[in-house]
């Protein structure tokens, strides 16, 4: 009861500000490719994460918002088959079917089989493999825009945080890239509970709109089942707590993020 005061408005400032982005979206439209790119009719979208399910569990809401441009092309670059527990080769199949029900092409999904990356949270990446491996991608593809995870990797794994100090490396050192430029975006990790709090949640984070250079992505009802469906195309990770992750993790309704480079 003592609580109530608090709990009751919040609850209720989440739920119209979680109603008006799904109703405006373009309340949260924001320019995030490079300036000298803006005039490509596809724009390249590349999301780099460490196993196969990251996609969905992480990164669902922006993804759906992407796939509805018109003018965006999607790319997920996932720098290990997610092998730990020798499923590796049944998850790639899956990280495929999750890209298909996204709506993205089999031919959009890049899975790095490397013994140098596996997945592994006691076995440290080489960082400069992964910044290696991200470039190539980057100009191979003429990629204008990255996401992926912060220096605390959302859930803390450390195949996660090696990912965005990769990415990172490669934003700030890469030589190639001086000549074409990337934005590079980083997924705000939060604590344990904003991270179960759901569209709760929403209210927390429009700070990142302060920021001159942050994004903020919302899940609709359609995009978040979208999101669910991808990660049913993960079955053999479907265990009981990741239904409870799916029901109420902020990363399927919200994703904020912050600029890199």
């Amino acid at each position: 009861m003592i609580l109530a005061p608090i709990l009751v408005p919040l609850l209720l400032a989440s739920a119209v500000a979680y109603v008006a982005f799904c109703w405006r979206p373009q309340l949260l439209n924001r320019e995030f490719v490079p300036a000298d790119k803006q005039s490509k009719p596809k724009k390249h979208v590349l999301f780099v994460t460490a196993h196969p399910d990251d996609e969905c569990m992480f990164f669902s809401p922006t993804i759906a918002s992407m796939a509805r441009r018109q003018d965006t092309e999607i790319s997920l670059l996932c720098l290990s088959k997610g092998d730990f527990d020798g499923n590796g080769e049944m998850r790639k199949k899956e990280l495929v079917k999750a890209a298909v029900s996204f709506g993205l092409t089999p031919d959009s999904v890049i899975i790095v089989d490397d013994p140098n990356l596996p997945d592994d949270p006691k076995k440290a990446w080489n960082i400069a493999l992964v910044a290696k491996t991200v470039e190539a991608v980057v100009t191979a593809g003429d990629v204008d825009v990255i996401f992926t995870f912060d220096k605390q990797g959302v859930s803390g794994h450390s195949n996660h945080i090696a990912a965005y100090m990769g990415v990172k490396h490669m934003a700030l050192t890469s030589q190639r890239l001086k000549l074409r430029p990337v934005h590079v975006y980083s997924l705000e990790s939060v604590g344990l509970v904003r991270k179960y709090s759901s569209i709760i949640d929403t209210v927390f984070s429009m700070s990142s709109l302060l920021s001159q250079n942050g994004l903020m992505f919302v899940a609709d009802i359609q995009s978040y089942s979208m999101g669910v469906q991808a990660m049913a195309m993960h079955e053999s990770q479907l265990v009981w707590f990741r239904k409870i992750y799916l029901a109420f993790s902020r990363y399927m309704f919200i994703n904020t993020y912050s600029k890199i480079n």
